[in-house]
């Protein structure tokens, strides 16, 4: 290896070192979760359970499933999403195959005319968000070359390519477009086809690509538009929620068919307000991703407006937990126009704010009702015979 290779190598470790911010995950939000995605993923047992959990620099093996994986972006890293999709704008071929790092013959392919993409870490750091992003971009076929996984020591993160691709699929099935993402688990066929590789970090540039790239701009701005930046505010949907938005966004509306209900699984949910709502704003503070958002006004004419941004949402039942008057419910199977529909946020409810007649805190005006939530609660107990009733554990 000639010292050139070398510091590419050591560049592209350093760029794949997973961080935790333990301030963005679940458990750092309240005793209301029992999350163990990022534990039960890992394969080198690199992140140890805990509130919140820890992550052993020495021993991870920057596979970067984490990533996608943390529904609140927790674990970061030089995504290698970026790059693909950047790269992937580029690529002029029937289908495009992705390999990873580890890839033993990565210049075998399935077919003399296809382009091979390699990328950082396992398949499984791609997530579901970077397969839409590829079809949004307009790749035809995208081969995902999971032929050596067997062997591989990251092989236990198979079953989670498999969802992140079926995922993938059944979101693009509204625009018929759910056979551009293939899985390929067997290896081609002998003798072997040579195709060209890019490394999604290095790719080539010749005369011929600088031609090529200008007459794809627009399949390069949907790239970059698309290579979401980590979010930097503690309560902000993950990178991974942020680019599947924007690549569902990307695909043509008028295209679109009925796509009735989200694909099974957990991750997404509308929320629904009743007019028990106390404008308390638990829900508002303790929601880890800002979906829910409380607006207060208490100057001139005091008022509240409670909103929900339906696609931030990860369906982690912090809020229903947190609300005490019960005024909050969950559906866990919201339909696709529910929750990827809606450009804006949603109102929930909205209304008049008055004072708590015992400690003075704004609380939305209701019929009858003279005292919070808390000091409702404390006026049936007085004498503490029962707690305020606190958050359950969800697992996700």
């Amino acid at each position: 290896m000639n010292l050139a290779a070398m510091a590419d190598r050591v560049a592209a470790i350093e760029r794949s070192t997973v961080t935790l911010n333990a301030a963005r995950c679940l458990h750092a939000r309240g005793t209301f979760s029992a999350c163990q995605v990022c534990v039960e993923i890992c394969p080198t047992a690199a992140i140890a359970a805990g509130r919140p959990p820890s992550l052993d620099a020495n021993t991870c093996g920057s596979c970067l499933a984490c990533l996608p994986a943390c529904p609140t972006g927790a674990f970061t890293a030089d995504d290698p999403v970026p790059a693909l999709l950047n790269c992937a704008a580029r690529v002029d071929a029937p289908a495009m195959e992705i390999i990873c790092q580890r890839h033993p013959r990565a210049e075998v392919g399935l077919a003399a005319d296809n382009t091979a993409i390699r990328v950082r870490g396992c398949l499984a750091g791609l997530g579901v968000g970077a397969f839409v992003a590829l079809a949004a971009l307009g790749v035809r076929q995208v081969l995902v070359r999971a032929d050596a996984c067997g062997p591989c020591d990251w092989a236990s993160l198979l079953p989670r390519l498999e969802q992140n691709v079926e995922q993938a699929r059944r979101l693009l099935e509204p625009w018929d477009r759910a056979a551009a993402i293939v899985m390929v688990t067997t290896s081609p066929n002998q003798p072997a086809t040579v195709r060209p590789v890019w490394e999604a970090d290095n790719p080539p540039l010749s005369r011929r690509d600088l031609f090529r790239l200008a007459s794809r701009r627009g399949q390069v701005v949907a790239a970059r538009a698309m290579s979401d930046e980590t979010p930097s505010a503690a309560r902000a949907p993950s990178r991974e929620r942020q680019r599947l938005w924007k690549a569902l966004e990307h695909l043509p509306r008028d295209q679109r068919q009925d796509p009735g209900h989200l694909p099974a699984g957990p991750g997404y949910a509308a929320v629904s307000a009743s007019e028990a709502c106390s404008a308390c704003g638990a829900c508002a503070r303790i929601c880890p991703t800002g979906a829910l958002q409380l607006h207060i006004r208490t100057e001139a004419s005091p008022n509240f407006r409670l909103t929900f941004l339906a696609w931030a949402c990860i369906e982690c039942d912090a809020c229903r937990q947190a609300c005490l008057p019960g005024a909050l419910a969950l559906d866990s199977a919201p339909a696709f126009e529910v929750v990827f529909g809606q450009r804006e946020p949603a109102v929930l409810r909205e209304g008049e704010l008055v004072r708590c007649k015992r400690c003075q805190t704004w609380m939305a005006a209701r019929p009858g009702a003279s005292l919070c939530p808390t000091c409702d609660f404390r006026r049936q107990n007085p004498f503490e015979s029962r707690p305020v009733p606190a958050a359950k554990p969800v697992r996700l």
